[in-house]
């Protein structure tokens, strides 16, 4: 059996490792939508907007409410049934084809990945369709992780990612990336703390403007990212 401070310093491993860019789903492919903002001209103060409002209304809403929400319902009776429930509801929200499929995909991936990283813990989890927020809160279950360091870890991970997207697309250095990290971390303590105050009432997204944009970058005559 292994000691309290082994169990949780396995958590924060595996914690690590589910969320480290190297982890390979290909989310690293995706910018979602930050690259029609970056040919119109948009830079770090066009950034740093669009960043929190993904954090107030977008992501820091539905996907961390659908990841917290997963996290109960794979430890309860009939989770397949409930997180399969809970993936045709996350995909009505996700009205951007690109969004959708982008969100199946790598959720689909960190489902195989996982289920061969750790199969005596996973191997059970069956979820169609694999949105990537609710893959993120039952795989985070059934690895025992609090489900408040997941959450946390979870939205540092979409907003790194996009501002290491914004680096290749916009005219945002690393540096200028990591000190808008910084100004952001506050706002994403304050969204996980709304979510798992009620996590039903944060499962939606308001970002129209961005949405547009998502399904606008298809359309460009060149292009980095696949969506």
């Amino acid at each position: 059996m292994p000691t309290e401070s082994g169990t949780r310093g396995l958590q924060q491993l595996r914690l690590l490792q589910l969320f480290d860019s190297q982890f390979p789903i290909g989310a690293f492919a995706h910018s979602g939508g930050l690259e029609t903002y970056g040919q119109s001209g948009a830079g770090v103060p066009a950034l740093r907007e669009l960043m929190a409002n993904q954090i107030d209304l977008g992501w820091g809403r539905g996907d961390l409410a659908a990841a917290c929400l997963a996290w109960t319902a794979a430890a309860g009776p009939d989770a397949n049934c409930a997180l399969a429930r809970l993936g045709s509801r996350v995909g009505a929200y996700k009205v951007i084809p690109s969004v959708r499929d982008t969100s199946i995909r790598l959720g689909s991936r960190t489902l195989s990945l996982v289920k061969r990283l750790y199969p005596e813990v996973v191997g059970s989890l069956q979820i169609a369709p694999p949105h990537h927020a609710v893959v993120v809160g039952a795989v985070g279950q059934r690895l025992e992780l609090p489900v408040r360091q997941l959450l946390l870890a979870y939205a540092h991970s979409l907003v790194v990612g996009s501002l290491a997207a914004a680096t290749r697309c916009m005219p945002v250095s690393p540096t200028q990336a990591q000190t808008l990290l910084v100004e952001l971390q506050p706002r994403l303590v304050d969204a996980v703390d709304r979510v798992q105050a009620n996590p039903e009432a944060a499962l939606f997204t308001c970002t129209p403007a961005l949405d547009v944009r998502c399904h606008q970058q298809a359309f460009l005559h060149t292009r980095l990212f696949q969506s």
